[in-house]
Formats: structure tokens, C-alpha cells, sequence
């Protein structure tokens, strides 16, 4: 399976409880994590893309490659992927992106990048994030 990931849903995936915006897009979800926590799951490679990705496909909010809130998400993704330092196209490793992740956000960048997203006000990425 290839997987493509929007740069904001590296931070996403890393801080997934199993909670999303349907049924089916949860079940999707579980299916990219069970894989990215497998064995082998730190050198899968994951596309960088500036659309909707893997984690999207089954979102009731995508329409086509698109998002109903695709501006406030473009923010998310411009933030996340300078922030990581992710281009448009480039490929990564699963292993590789928790590095990064662990190397260059902290507490307050996590607050500035994640300023606008719906989810943040639940504390889980917080949490993550102080524990890494």
C-alpha cells in the first residue's frame, strides 16, 4: 500500500486515539497506523502531498482532492511543513518523520502550528508532544 500524507497529518498520526470524523475515516485510519506501528512500519515511505492523502480518502469533508475546509488546512500544512521541513512530492520514512518531529517541535511550536486546528483543544497532541 502507498501511503500519501498531507505535511499536517505527520503530527496527526503520531498523536491518534482511534477518534475522527466518521466511522469509516477512524477505520482508515487504524488500517495506516496498524501498518506505520508493524514491525516494519519505521521504513515505510510516506509521499508528501498538498491534497487530500491516505489519511483523507474516506473523510465526509474531502471532495475530490480537495477539503470543504481546504484554506484553514492549506494554513495547517504550510505551518507543519516548514516546520519539519517537508516539500511538496518529497518522501519520507515513517521512522524518519518521528525523528524529525521529535527534533523540531517542541511545546511552543506545536502551539503555533497547530494554533487553528479543531482537534487541539482536546489536549491528546499536547500530551504526546511533552512526552517525546
Amino acid at each position: 500500500m502507498e501511503i500519501s500524507f498531507r505535511p499536517h497529518h505527520f503530527l496527526c498520526a503520531l498523536c491518534f486515539k482511534g477518534r475522527g470524523y466518521s466511522p469509516a475515516f477512524i477505520s482508515n485510519f487504524h488500517v495506516i497506523m496498524d501498518m506505520l506501528n508493524s514491525t516494519d512500519g519505521d521504513n515505510t515511505k510516506i509521499n508528501i502531498v498538498t491534497h487530500t492523502d491516505s489519511i483523507c480518502e474516506p473523510c465526509p469533508s474531502r471532495i475530490g482532492k480537495s477539503c470543504t475546509s481546504e484554506e484553514k488546512i492549506t494554513v495547517l500544512d504550510t505551518a507543519h511543513a516548514s516546520a519539519l521541513q517537508l516539500n511538496d512530492q518529497d518522501s519520507i520514512t515513517w521512522g524518519d518523520a518521528k525523528k524529525r518531529i521529535a527534533e523540531k517541535i517542541s511545546l511552543d511550536i506545536f502551539h503555533q502550528i497547530c494554533s487553528t486546528c479543531s482537534w487541539k483543544q482536546y489536549g491528546i497532541c499536547e500530551d504526546v508532544i511533552k512526552n517525546l
